[in-house]
């Protein structure tokens, strides 16, 4: 395997790295709390990534490290990167709840409208069926891609408010106040099979020929909506991003960093049409970096 073929496996790792970093420099009161998140998003991607391989829909090319033979450690280290990386960004917007919940979701996928037929070409992955109407990519995968980020983020986020005892979604930030063993034992125990559960009820539904495979023209509308929100969005609270220590820049540095290796990697060889396609979905993830790399006034 050349060096060339081993890049999109190093981009995997460097993202669980900077996730890792983060971690342990945000939360410097309660980083067993942030280590289990990272370690639960670990097994949730790993798990989504499975059930994908095993249900027969796609399968991946050979990488040195390959869970149980069929899932590239990468992959998994990417999806620790990227729901981490959302979930902050999402949370630094200070947004209503519904809408946090949204546009975390649909900066996740903005990644996935232009990273994915990329990673195709690559041989990445392939899908086991062909003539999904997106750069032959079947429309229930951008359903999976929205809903991925949610079923994480609300599972983790749930917590009773003692008072008037109704349920609440709280931030990273807010449960990491929570420095007790019960919410850890959460975290490990409740968050990946709930995810896991909203997942297999997603596939479930996607099982209907009609959501299976969008039209084309549904998933056209679907992208340029995933794309205008998420930057309006970012534009509208832009001041929310700005940085006050070095390391608020890693989250939306990381979602860049991978965008920026599949756009470089299309242009190298020469699919011209879809770097084109990747600098335009990936408008959100530029403008999160950009207006984060402002910094805060004392």
């Amino acid at each position: 395997m050349s060096l060339l073929e081993l890049l999109p496996a190093l981009v995997g790792y460097i993202m669980c790295g900077l996730a890792i970093i983060h971690a342990f420099f945000d939360a410097p009161k309660n980083r067993v709390q942030r280590f289990l998140m990272l370690i639960t998003l670990f097994a949730f991607g790993f798990l989504l990534e499975y059930n994908g391989v095993v249900s027969g829909n796609y399968v991946y090319g050979l990488e040195p490290i390959m869970l149980l033979g069929v899932i590239p450690l990468s992959v998994t280290f990417a999806w620790v990167g990227i729901i981490y990386s959302a979930m902050l960004i999402g949370e630094s917007l200070k947004l209503p709840l519904w809408q946090r919940i949204l546009t975390t979701t649909l900066i996740t996928l903005s990644l996935d409208w232009g990273m994915d037929p990329i990673a195709v070409e690559l041989g990445a992955w392939t899908w086991s069926f062909s003539g999904g109407d997106y750069f032959g990519i079947p429309g229930f995968n951008f359903i999976g891609w929205f809903f991925i980020p949610i079923a994480y983020l609300i599972p983790y986020g749930l917590s009773r408010n003692k008072e008037n005892k109704k349920f609440q979604l709280l931030t990273i930030n807010e449960i990491d106040e929570n420095n007790s063993l019960g919410r850890k034992l959460y975290t490990c125990l409740v968050v990946v099979p709930v995810a896991m559960g909203i997942l297999i009820v997603v596939g479930l539904i996607c099982r209907i020929q009609f959501i299976y495979d969008l039209h084309w023209i549904i998933l056209l509308i679907w992208m340029l909506f995933t794309v205008v929100f998420a930057s309006g969005t970012i534009v509208w609270k832009r001041v929310n991003l700005k940085h006050s220590k070095w390391f608020d820049l890693i989250p939306p540095a990381v979602l860049l960093f991978i965008s920026y290796f599949y756009l470089t990697y299309s242009l190298l060889l020469g699919l011209f049409n879809l770097s084109l396609l990747m600098i335009f979905t990936t408008i959100p993830l530029l403008l999160a970096f950009v207006f984060t790399l402002l910094k805060k006034r004392d």
